[in-house]
């Protein structure tokens, strides 16, 4: 399977707020045509340095993907491995400015051979939209009123409006004995056509639009600079920092396909259980790795080993 996009677009805004403390990757307007992941990261306020954590993962997936052949599947533990180097590059960089308190939410996109694979970590959004079909895909905010959405205490009509709605449940920040790493949620499918948008924002961008604004934009005939400048303009003012990327698929080439094409019910996929269509239940939440042991440590371990 091989996924090919029309020119990727982009735009990162500073909002009303005091600083900048999202991140993206490629950190380019218009990243090259044949980029095959996309990160949008942002800083948890009320955090000092979001910005340092926000960027030391998106700086940790470059990393670790630099040299990961996307024409050959990309799987559920490669996506860990290089989660677990996005966190260990967080605790260097919590390490090297003294803070251990500073987090971000992440989300990812990544177009490879077996198809799709999206994954998020907080609140920041993903969406995959189809002319036809309005929205396929939206990932579940990590939210402390999601929680409450999902146990039937908030009705899903008054999330507008409660209090719990900007508060996390979960994000990346530096592992410590106390806070361990958090899981992110992934979600893989092969149900990909031509002329499908996936966007990706930091919650800034859904302070200014909601979905219906956002498919009516998407879907006009304007061509994909001007929808994600017109995105970018209706975000400027956001009470938040406001960034986004907007990836047009151009084809889809299933030729080369080991297996025949899934039929409806087995387009998305977890791992190796087979579900139906239905968005919303097919996530699966993934661990990273765990963090490189130092030599000191190894030495150490050797000995307490050796002597128990």
């Amino acid at each position: 399977m091989y996924i090919s996009l029309s020119q990727p677009y982009s735009f990162t805004q500073q909002g009303q707020r005091s600083n900048q403390e999202d991140s993206r990757y490629p950190d380019k307007d218009m990243p090259d045509v044949d980029q095959s992941f996309f990160l949008v990261c942002d800083g948890v306020g009320g955090c000092e340095a979001g910005e340092v954590a926000s960027m030391s993962v998106c700086r940790g997936f470059a990393q670790a993907l630099r040299h990961v052949d996307f024409s050959e599947p990309f799987t559920a533990d490669d996506f860990s491995s290089a989660l677990s180097v996005a966190y260990d590059r967080l605790d260097q960089a919590a390490h090297e400015v003294g803070n251990s308190d500073m987090a971000t939410t992440l989300t990812f996109v990544c177009f490879h051979a077996g198809g799709c694979m999206m994954a998020h970590i907080g609140d920041s959004r993903i969406y995959q939209l189809r002319p036809t079909d309005g929205i396929v895909y939206r990932s579940d905010d990590h939210s402390q009123l999601n929680g409450f959405v999902h146990s039937g205490l908030v009705s899903p009509d008054n999330t507008e409006t409660d209090s719990s709605r900007g508060v996390i449940s979960r994000y990346m920040g530096p592992q410590t004995d106390e806070e361990p790493r958090h899981m992110a949620t992934i979600f893989e499918t092969t149900d990909v056509e031509a002329d499908d948008y996936f966007f990706l924002c930091s919650d800034g961008v859904l302070d200014r639009i909601d979905e219906r604004k956002l498919m009516q934009i998407v879907f006009s005939t304007k061509t994909d600079e001007e929808k994600c400048r017109q995105i970018a303009d209706l975000s400027r003012n956001s009470i938040d920092n406001n960034t986004a990327f907007l990836l047009h698929v151009a084809e889809v080439d299933r030729s080369d396909d080991d297996t025949e094409e899934p039929d409806q019910a087995e387009e998305y996929i977890e791992h190796v259980t087979v579900q139906t269509r239905r968005p919303y239940a097919l996530a699966e939440d993934v661990e990273a790795g765990q963090p490189e042991e130092s030599l000191t440590d190894r030495i150490v371990n050797f000995f307490k080993n050796l002597f128990n």
